[in-house]
């Protein structure tokens, strides 16, 4: 009936998970006595615009305040990464943008170096936009900013998900929109965007009624043709099963 495309919402939930351990800490300082240390700025200040380096290869270039970013600023990571905006004690604060080393970009609202609000665009051309919230993990204590509450991916292939989402993958009530028409609504469960009790209208004037795997009707459904002709019984990869077993 019709195809998907998870990879962007695949990396959209391990990005998301990762990006938090490069904002975690207060960015280097020489006040500090683990992590990187500042070895040098010019001009040699510790307050004001200048150019710093950190003993692991990482720089910045924008204002500080007692040796820590304050202000407007660039930051620039060894593997390539870097994250421009506004900073506050050290840590990104207000709006500003984190381009990973693979060129995935995070451009929005930070809050101590995490993303609160805003639009997560992946290299494929696939996108999230909307709400993210803080979350401390229980077993390392660190903390990530994920999608959660009412958001929108878009999909490199056109399709689009929208609807809600917890821990970074879609879960709750949703609107599945395929690039050729179809629309499926219903309640969704992770990012395979597998639901339950979905409807799914198709734009030849199809009708689907029943349970969703990878997006697709799979399970126990019924189906209504245009001319009125139904099928009831179990689909498998959006096609009615030739058998009875899954």
């Amino acid at each position: 009936m019709f195809g998907g495309n998870k990879t962007g919402m695949a990396f959209l939930v391990a990005a998301i998970v990762g990006t938090g351990s490069y904002f975690l800490p207060s960015l280097p300082s020489t006040a500090q006595q683990s992590g990187p240390k500042l070895t040098v700025c010019e001009p040699n200040i510790r307050t004001g615009r200048a150019k710093c380096n950190y003993d692991n290869g990482d720089n910045y270039i924008g204002q500080i305040v007692n040796g820590l970013p304050n202000g407007q600023g660039v930051y620039v990571f060894a593997d390539g990464g870097r994250y421009e905006g506004q900073f506050r004690n050290g840590r990104p604060n207000g709006q500003g943008m984190f381009i990973t080393s693979n060129d995935a970009r995070y451009r929005g609202t930070f809050r101590n170096g995490n993303i609160t609000s805003g639009r997560v665009t992946f290299p494929d051309g696939s996108y999230y936009e909307g709400n993210f919230e803080l979350v401390t993990r229980v077993d390392s204590g660190q903390i990530n900013s994920r999608p959660s509450g009412q958001g929108r991916f878009v999909y490199s292939n056109g399709d689009v998900y929208q609807g809600e989402f917890f821990a970074g993958q879609p879960l709750g009530n949703g609107t599945l929109t395929r690039s050729n028409g179809t629309v499926c609504r219903g309640e969704f469960y992770n990012k395979n965007l597998d639901a339950d009790d979905a409807v799914c209208e198709f734009p030849n004037g199809a009708r689907y009624e029943g349970e969703l795997r990878n997006g697709l009707p799979h399970g126990e459904g019924s189906l209504t043709g245009p001319r009125g002709r139904s099928f009831d019984g179990r689909f498998r990869n959006g096609q009615p099963a030739i058998d009875t077993g899954e």
